[in-house]
């Protein structure tokens, strides 16, 4: 048989986009959306202007899309747990995804970001209906060590403030081992209202924790605070996402509700996850110092190279949360530069691109038209998203199962 060549090696390892979008049955404009989700790896073809695009990565993709059931999980699996698309799924009663909309037990989400609070939401994904878990009594303590260490990483980044200091709080709190209903909705109103003050470096209050967010990361006017509650609500919950898996494990475990809180933070900041905020930032950094705006952002899709923050699998036909952020953005903001250039980009994008933001994009977006700091979307997503995680391990709580999946062997075959 002939030998194979480096070449033809090389080639079977890589698609070109078309080729890819074919195999996919997709546009190309979908195809890059996978590509900006990580979805897809792609990189520059040497010694050319194009990209290509790694064919395992389309094959699998494309092998989960054919094998996913019609989008309903089977039931009767093994510890709770079914199989979509080779993908682990649980049954939950928080968050639906559906026609392009986010719910939150029943609630449009997006209407909800119009006028609640993220304390009225968390209560509401908690499932609190005789428990108003934020009294006055359930704001916590900090004890002289909490207080000694946060004071020394005064300089640290904010989310490794609350890593650093979340397994020192869940000592100090009383009620961390209470799984009553109302002791799990108390110790997740302590909890929140914590890392809402690491995360602002602040003492924990009764404060509203989008004001205390707004003071801490704008000048806090009360625009920029309805703004920042609003997201906060959006970004709340988002099903059974990498982060909220990563805590249904930990609290399966029985776990306290801090060790399940901090794990998914571990999990966001991923840039493939939560930490996806920070390329968006850095390439709307990139983009203010640009005259020709709208060709830079044409010459990255002529070159098959992503912008981050747009188009997103579950939501075909646009992010429901990025069009609300948006248009409350355009309401209070929309004469201000850097709001108008990232409107410039959306346009571009759904121009020639055929890709609508995504809600990091907004949050990118936002950080830009209220000159917050490099790393504030990424503390905003966490504080909020915080709200959905005790959710989420509440729920698994209430299971009394742990989350065992089953992995598919792929390596040799014992001899």
């Amino acid at each position: 048989m002939p030998r194979q060549t480096a070449t033809e090696a090389t080639e079977k390892l890589y698609l070109s986009a078309k080729e890819a979008a074919a195999e996919l049955g997709i546009s190309l404009a979908t195809l890059y959306a996978y590509v900006s989700r990580d979805m897809i790896r792609s990189e520059p073809v040497p010694d050319s202007r194009a990209r290509r695009y790694r064919a395992e990565d389309v094959r699998l993709l494309k092998q989960r899309r054919s094998s996913a059931p019609g989008g309903a999980a089977q039931p009767g699996s093994a510890n709770g747990i079914a199989s979509f698309g080779g993908v682990p799924v649980l049954d939950s009663a928080i968050t639906l995804i559906a026609d392009g909309k986010l719910y939150y037990r029943g609630s449009d989400a997006t209407a909800l970001a119009r006028n609640s609070s993220l304390e009225q939401v968390a209560a509401l994904l908690w499932g609190c209906r005789d428990v108003q878990p934020f009294t006055r009594e359930a704001i916590p303590a900090m004890s002289p060590t909490v207080e000694r260490l946060a004071s020394e990483l005064a300089a640290s980044g904010r989310i490794e403030r609350a890593l650093a200091l979340l397994p020192l709080a869940a000592q100090d709190d009383p009620s961390i081992y209470n799984m009553t209903d109302r002791g799990l909705a108390t110790t997740g109103a302590r909890l929140l209202r914590f890392v809402a003050a690491i995360i602002c470096g602040t003492a924990p209050s009764g404060e509203p924790v989008h004001e205390a967010l707004a003071r801490a990361l704008t000048f806090g006017d009360r625009r920029a605070a309805d703004l920042i509650r609003a997201t906060l609500v959006l970004c709340a919950d988002h099903e059974l996402n990498a982060s909220a898996f990563t805590v249904r494990c930990v609290a399966g475990t029985g776990a306290t509700l801090y060790a399940a809180i901090e794990a998914g933070i571990c999990a966001a900041q991923g840039p493939r996850h939560g930490g996806f905020t920070n390329r968006v930032e850095g390439f709307l950094t990139d983009m203010a110092h640009r005259q020709d705006l709208e060709d830079a952002v044409l010459h990255r899709l002529r070159n098959g190279d992503p912008v981050p923050g747009f188009g997103h699998p579950l939501y075909p036909d646009g992010d429901p949360r990025a069009a609300a952020l948006i248009g409350m953005m355009k309401e209070s903001h929309g004469d201000d530069p850097a709001f108008l250039r990232s409107l410039r980009i959306v346009d571009v994008m759904e121009d020639a691109g055929g890709l609508r933001p995504s809600i990091d994009f907004a949050i990118g977006a936002l950080g830009a038209t209220l000159r917050m700091l490099p790393g504030a979307g990424l503390a905003v997503f966490v504080l909020g998203r915080t709200a959905g995680w005790i959710a989420h391990a509440i729920e698994q709580y209430r299971s009394g199962q742990m989350i065992r999946p089953r992995a598919r062997y792929t390596g040799e075959i014992p001899r």
